[in-house]
């Protein structure tokens, strides 16, 4: 699949060329934007989560940010008044780009520029669909191309204006050759904006397929007969050991997740009463065992894929809860990227605030507040922290990781 996305990018499809020159943005743009769509995703009831744009790369398949499709249930690209439905195919959320498929679908694959073509102070265009605008150009300069310790390239800075929407749209230079995936701008940081290097892209196939093999690795190595595993070496993370604690009352709690099979990409916890996603999401959760970590969870859970920092999405939805069922609705934003010590292992973990309310029946409607600690190397969050002190609702809680075993 490496191969073959690699050599039709490189073959042609939308490439813009010009022997006299650089071609004018309104040419680019005519030639280019039948290979940029809208995605949109839904959740289990079939109602909108977010949106974000994708970049066809080869025959049926196209590329986005992973943090697009955080907690999506189903999705869809579109332009116009044209839609496909789309499936998830490879995800490399580590650089946070997904590739999807889409059957039936003809639109011409972008070329992509070799890495020597790179200049900084070069003129590049983005298009996508910010705020849901489709198919939107704006130009801008490539400002600085960051390389890691290396000498890789990591991410390319541009003065292109990016806005929510613009996640996995493309960016290209003045001969219409994609350079980037437009991912991020910070907050109060004036054009201080950022894209992928679109040379990632042919490693997103071999790179998934290579995090699945991980995780199932650990698995495995200890469910195969006669396996042992060395002295003083893990065979595998199998449980997750959390200390769940109600600073109202004092009382804590020992809570243990612990992984019985790897069914394909899923992980399937105490004994099917808890499925993950291999990478990071929650698919399906019975158990109440962490409290309101698990009594409110969002679909796909509070954190499924590693956020851009300064990233901002909406929650609006219904949960079971033992008194019936708990409407909520949150503004979640990406606060910060630090580092916390888990069980003898130092992890980045990146915070994610939930500001909203929340109704646990006709007349208990309070406001809630909650932060997830999502570690993007365990695909999971690792501590978890909700408080709600209202007339009707009175919540404190903590659910923190404590311990990580290969039992």
């Amino acid at each position: 699949m490496r191969r073959t996305l690699l050599a039709c990018a490189l073959s042609g499809g939308a490439a813009v060329a010009s022997a006299q020159g650089a071609p004018t943005p309104a040419t680019l743009f005519q030639q280019l934007s039948p290979s940029v769509w809208t995605v949109r995703t839904l959740d289990a009831a079939g109602r909108p989560l977010a949106q974000g744009s994708a970049v066809v790369v080869g025959p049926g398949r196209l590329i986005t940010n992973c943090h697009v499709l955080r907690q999506a249930k189903a999705l869809n690209v579109g332009r116009e008044n044209v839609s496909y439905g789309a499936t998830l195919e490879h995800p490399d959320t580590e650089r946070d780009l997904c590739q999807i498929k889409v059957a039936n679908f003809t639109a011409p694959p972008v070329t992509l520029a070799p890495p020597d073509a790179l200049q900084t102070g070069a003129r590049v265009y983005a298009i996508g669909s910010p705020r849901g605008l489709e198919t939107t150009i704006s130009d801008g300069l490539l400002s600085g191309i960051r390389r890691g310790a290396s000498g890789d390239i990591e991410a390319l800075q541009v003065s292109v204006p990016i806005s929510p929407g613009s996640s996995g749209g493309g960016l290209f230079d003045d001969q219409g050759r994609l350079i980037g995936i437009t991912t991020s701008g910070f907050r109060d940081s004036q054009n201080l904006n950022f894209a992928l290097p679109a040379v990632w892209i042919a490693d997103v196939p071999e790179r998934a397929q290579a995090a699945l093999v991980q995780a199932r690795a650990p698995l495995a190595a200890t469910s195969a007969p006669g396996a042992v595993a060395r002295a003083g070496t893990p065979a595998g993370d199998r449980a997750f050991e959390y200390l769940w604690r109600d600073r109202l009352t004092g009382n804590t709690q020992t809570v243990v997740y612990r992984l019985d099979r790897v069914d394909g990409d899923k992980l399937i916890f105490n004994q099917g009463k808890r499925i993950e996603r291999v990478g990071g999401g929650v698919i399906e959760n019975t158990q109440s065992l962490g409290g309101e970590f698990d009594l409110l969870m969002p679909p796909g859970g509070w954190v499924s894929a590693r956020p851009e920092p300064g990233a901002t999405w909406r929650l609006d939805y219904e949960t079971r809860i033992s008194s019936g069922t708990a409407r909520t609705q949150f503004r979640a934003r990406a606060v910060e990227t630090t580092t916390m010590r888990v069980a003898n292992r130092e992890l980045e973990v990146i915070r994610v605030r939930f500001d909203g309310h929340t109704m646990r029946s006709t007349s208990n409607y309070g406001s809630y507040a909650a932060s997830a600690w999502y570690a993007p190397a365990l695909g999971r969050v690792v501590r978890f922290e909700a408080l709600a002190r209202d007339r009707y609702l009175h919540v404190d809680e903590s659910l923190e990781l404590v311990d990580i075993r290969s039992e």
